[in-house]
């Protein structure tokens, strides 16, 4: 038999966390003396073993749990199902690969964006709902994730999507401008009647979002733009405002 703490050293699993597993009927050990304390037959450290392994295969407990209570538990059979499991992860991860690879190629070697490629490259990587949720949770409240869901996803060619793209390829060929001249003020103003129809009239969010753009923290299904236009539009549209103060 085998004290709780000499099985913890000897296969690398805290006391708390054999202490856990006795707790959910998981691990159970053999026999416990009148003090409470734990110890543990041979049976109980193969069945550890087990419940190891399958943990670090990335079995949940309860689903441990359960492969460890059915008589017909068939490890085999388990294994092989985590490692189809594991190619399949293994395969999207190529793609995600393949599809960045693809745009690191885009951005240095051409001078003008494809934004088209882009948009239907990112359409490629799987969405993660969850990880969106978390996102807009830490930035939006729920009305201005409303506004947000009705935008159109990359590469679903909508209105908006074109917009933007000619919006920005216009002000990218720009960009050697004074952000005060007359075609410098006139892209602001195209950019803030965009931003007012996407947005609906919230400036509020659409600052959001720019602030987000600026921090080049990730958001997810919002326009992404490169640090110059970033600039160029932040002082256009400063001037913009300030005309429009100075002729009232």
């Amino acid at each position: 038999m085998y004290s709780i703490g000499k099985l913890a050293k000897m296969s690398h699993a805290s006391i708390r966390t054999l202490r856990y597993y006795d707790e959910i009927g998981l691990l159970l050990p053999t026999h416990k003396n009148e003090a409470g304390h734990r110890f543990y037959s041979n049976e109980d450290i193969s069945k550890l073993h087990y419940i190891l392994m399958l943990k670090d295969l990335g079995f949940a407990l309860e689903t441990i749990q359960q492969f460890l209570s059915n008589r017909e538990f068939d490890l085999h059979s388990v294994l092989s199902m985590r490692k189809k499991m594991i190619l399949a992860e293994q395969e999207n991860l190529k793609k995600m690969e393949t599809a960045i690879n693809t745009l690191l190629t885009i951005v240095e070697t051409e001078e003008d964006t494809n934004w088209e490629m882009i948009f239907n490259t990112f359409s490629t990587f799987p969405a993660d709902k969850s990880l969106l949720r978390e996102l807009w949770a830490k930035h939006f409240t729920e009305d201005e994730q409303l506004v947000l869901n009705k935008f159109s996803g990359p590469g679903d060619h909508s209105q908006e999507e074109k917009l933007w793209r000619d919006l920005t390829q216009d002000v990218r060929a720009n960009l050697h401008k004074d952000p005060q001249s007359p075609d410098a003020q006139r892209l602001a103003k195209r950019w803030m009647d965009l931003v007012d129809r996407v947005y609906e009239g919230n400036a509020e969010l659409a600052q959001k979002v720019w602030e987000l753009n600026k921090k080049r923290e990730p958001h997810l299904r919002f326009f992404v733009f490169e640090q110059e236009i970033i600039t160029f539009i932040d002082q256009a549209i400063r001037h913009y405002f300030e005309g429009k103060e100075s002729k009232l």
